[in-house]
């Protein structure tokens, strides 16, 4: 019953686009005149053409529920929550729970342990709920406080957290000094989820990277491609993500690295990849990266890794960001190039306009939200985008032992998607390939694409030793093409799809060394195209799914830690066929010193192939056939390492890591030409192998002023079927970055990452394509400079950032027949108040 429910209910969210069917329309949200108010009221003028939309398509739901019940309701529900999010800065303005303003202060400066002032330290008063940040000098000053006692929070990123209690009389102005003391091991105080609970990253038994909020907004990045491109071990083909050799070249269809958002799963419920653009990054805590099978806690979508993207907690003072960006795509140097696009010649304009807000309204609400506008006019022809994104969070503790959050996202964009070129002699243009007879395919297409997220979390703390967590999602995606004209074409043309589920989870402190996980979820994608057609002509397909699991991690001593868990996965893979996996795990991690850890680990994992591999039958872009035989991939995995912590002169934190892993995959699902259907099709290979080691370093002053890292990955990736390496896969990958404070308002950074040309490309794809063969090795720098405008007490924290991209214009391909972007700059203005 809720599936079509469901689905007509996707369906008619996504449905109509705003005012801009062709491309001369002049009603475009991204109108700079029109700003925010132009894209609320094409809201409203969406919603009332869904309402009518809904009474001609969405039956079900009308006989379900009463049409004019519905409709008044879902208008205010929108109107009002729009509002609220609008307003909400000036609604809770003047809204306090802690005591009003008085005439006592405090002042002080803050030093490490030489003696020496710390900018950029938090001090928070939780009691008045008031809060400063220190300035170039360390110093800080909270005044109009009343006469109270309070707790006073001093705490700063390397540094252990310290609190001070401090007593002020009426009028007094109480001069404090603090001093911060350097964490010892680098690694102490970063919390992940691993183990699908927050844990120290010391205690982790299995290779994992982080990406701080710093970092992403050192590098302006506003997609998870750009964030995950300089993680060790990490490349990103395409729009697929390459963590350890695990994935080649996958025409856009399947991932063997599962994406969540706080823990939750947000695979793509049709192709089964990730969405790189549609993600909150301007509120993401952290980027969790889990390089190991993940299959025996996260399911089949692990079988190459986790990327785990944790969002902000609400803010304790108030924070609004705005972020202003403004760039140029620099023009080719070859005259070849340019002679067949009048664009070629032409600086390709790109911006955008990121904002959010947080607040932590009350001691038990908080809520916060972010949004982005871009418009991309691209450096390749027929590659342009615009499109508008929303997310929000909001926490409610409804008691000390229950808590209950809702994540949620809507994002339109209208693309032209570049699929492959014209060859090498003319690379910015889309090429055009004979798929038989007289016809042919086209390489470019575009449409608009919605997506709608929801993921609701319930937590409750039964007693001191068990906690229940209740996690709900609900992904719905839209796609409709768009016709040389400018019109969308007819819905029987239109691709949409839902994933929905839900999982309950119980932590058990069964002893104080044991600490159990155990679980159960359930999840079914549901999707309706006129591509995905097998041998019963059907155009819907759905695929259900669920699991149970169970972890126990043991602390044996203070220095040994084992893990060992295991997971049923049981999924419909094609019509009443199930497919079913029992995935074990066992990890352990020893201190072998204050600063040298040993950690080793076995896992087994496997992918059930994604709709789109099974199902994809079309040649309107590329020659592509269905296989409804595919086999689900398995994997065994071992890893071994050591990681090394070092404290420099009270100065300096160093982490060194080596590690070896070994992975052999059976059934892995790539794609092959078949030369009696001249079209490709994904099938099953016999057995690979893909094995190596990574080395990583780094280097961080323990103020976090200045950074030096650098990385090195080996992969020997082996088809043990063809007898030759696999396709895609680059031997070698060296990465390096760095970024330094030099004054305490100027910062400069540097990138760099080289990945060697593969060993084996698919040259069948050239039979297509013009040149589609080459595939070079891959030498990027990327260079930036940041300068703090205000900081401090300032009112107001405004920075502005050049960000040179590709600095020596070196051509490149990141996956066949596209040309990765040429040398690009950007400048970024963000004001923080």
């Amino acid at each position: 019953m809720w599936t079509p429910i469901l689905f007509s209910l996707v369906t008619w969210i996504t449905g109509p686009t705003f005012t801009i069917s062709s491309p001369t329309s002049s009603g475009q949200i991204f109108s700079p005149t029109g700003g925010l108010w132009v894209f609320m009221r094409r809201m409203e003028e969406s919603l009332r053409f869904w309402e009518t939309r809904f009474r001609s398509q969405s039956m079900l739901i009308s006989a379900t529920f009463h049409p004019s019940h519905r409709n008044n309701a879902m208008k205010k529900l929108h109107f009002f929550t729009l509002l609220f999010l609008l307003f909400c800065p000036a609604i809770t303005k003047g809204f306090s729970v802690f005591p009003q303003s008085g005439n006592a202060a405090i002042e002080g400066v803050v030093r490490d342990a030489a003696g020496e002032p710390l900018p950029g330290v938090h001090i928070f008063i939780s009691e008045a709920g008031r809060g400063a940040v220190t300035g170039r000098e360390g110093t800080f000053r909270i005044a109009d406080l009343p006469a109270s006692n309070y707790r006073i929070r001093i705490s700063m990123v390397g540094f252990e957290t310290l609190h001070q209690e401090i007593s002020l009389q009426e009028g007094e102005t109480k001069r404090v000094g603090f001093t911060l003391s350097p964490i010892t091991l680098q690694s102490g105080e970063l919390v992940v989820t691993a183990s699908r609970r927050s844990q120290l990253i010391g205690k982790v038994s299995v290779s994992m990277s982080t990406v701080t909020p710093e970092e992403i907004r050192s590098r302006n990045a506003v997609s998870l491609n750009q964030a995950l491109e300089h993680v060790p071990g990490v490349q990103i083909l395409g729009n697929s993500v390459n963590i350890r050799g695990s994935s080649g070249f996958t025409y856009g269809v399947g991932s063997r690295v599962l994406l969540l958002v706080d823990g939750v799963p947000l695979m793509g419920p049709d192709q089964g990849g990730m969405d790189f653009d549609g993600l909150p990054l301007t509120q993401t805590r952290q980027i969790e990266v889990l390089k190991s099978p993940g299959s025996a806690l996260y399911g089949g979508g692990a079988l190459g890794g986790v990327v785990n993207l944790i969002t902000n907690d609400y803010a304790e003072i108030p924070e609004t960001t705005l972020r202003l960006i403004g760039g140029l795509y620099q023009p080719v140097r070859f005259g070849e190039w340019k002679q067949n696009w009048d664009g070629a010649s032409d600086y390709r304009p790109f911006s955008g306009l990121l904002f959010g807000r947080s607040q932590k309204v009350t001691q038990r609400f908080g809520y916060w939200f972010s949004g982005r506008l871009q418009h991309n006019e691209g450096y390749l022809q027929d590659n342009r985008t615009r499109g508008a994104e929303f997310y929000s969070k909001f926490g409610w503790e409804f008691s000390n032992s229950s808590e209950f959050s809702l994540y949620s996202s809507v994002r339109r964009n209208r693309n032209q998607q570049f699929l492959y070129w014209n060859g090498l002699a003319d690379v910015l243009r889309p090429g055009q390939i004979q798929t038989g007879g007289n016809e042919s395919a086209s390489g470019s297409n575009e449409g608009l694409s919605d997506r709608i997220t929801l993921l609701p979390v319930y937590t409750h703390q039964i007693n001191d030793a068990i906690r229940l967590t209740a996690r709900g999602r609900l992904f719905g995606v839209a796609f409709r093409p768009i016709d040389s004209e400018g019109n969308v074409r007819p819905s029987d043309k239109h691709n949409v799809g839902v994933r929905y589920g839900g999982e309950l989870q119980a932590d058990i402190y069964a002893t104080e060394q044991l600490f159990v996980t155990a679980g159960a979820t359930f999840d079914e994608n549901y999707i309706r195209a006129d591509v995905y057609i097998g041998t019963d002509s059907l155009t819907v397909r759905n695929q259900p799914e669920g699991s149970l699991f169970l972890q126990a991690e043991m602390e044996w001593t203070r220095r040994l830690t084992t893990t060992g868990g295991i997971r049923y996965d049981a999924y419909q893979v094609h019509t009443l066929s199930t497919a079913s996996q029992i995935s074990p795990k066992f990890s352990s991690s020893l201190l072998l010193t204050e600063q040298l850890i040993a950690r080793a680990s076995f896992g087994k994992g496997f992918r059930v192939p994604s709709v789109a591999e099974r199902f994809f039958s079309n040649s309107d872009f590329f020659p592509l056939e269905s296989n409804l035989g595919l086999k689900p991939e398995t994997s065994t995995g071992y890893e071994a390492g050591l990681t090394w912590l070092y404290l420099l002169a009270n100065r300096f934190s160093l982490k060194a890591e080596i590690t070896g892993f070994w992975n052999e995959y059976k059934n892995l699902v790539e794609p092959t030409f078949f030369q009696e259907s001249g079209s490709f099709r994904f099938i099953n290979l016999t057995s690979a192998r893909i094995r190596g080691a990574e080395m990583a370093l780094s280097l961080s002053s323990v103020d976090q002023r200045h950074h030096l890292n650098g990385a090195y990955t080996h992969l020997d990736a082996f088809d043990k079927m063809l007898n030759r390496p696999l396709a895609y896969r680059s031997s070698h990958l060296v990465q390096l970055s760095g970024r330094t404070g030099v004054t305490p308002k100027l910062e400069l950074g540097a990138d760099f990452r080289w990945s060697s040309a593969p060993e084996q490309v698919d040259t069948d794809f050239s039979l297509f394509v013009p040149d589609a063969e080459l595939f070079p090795a891959i030498y990027v720098t990327d260079l930036r400079v940041r300068y703090q405008i205000t900081s401090g007490n300032n009112a107001v924290n405004l920075n502005a950032s050049l960000l040179i991209r590709n600095l020596f214009d070196y051509y490149y391909v990141e996956r066949p027949a596209i040309f990765a972007p040429p040398r690009n700059a950007q400048i970024v203005f963000e004001a923080r108040f």
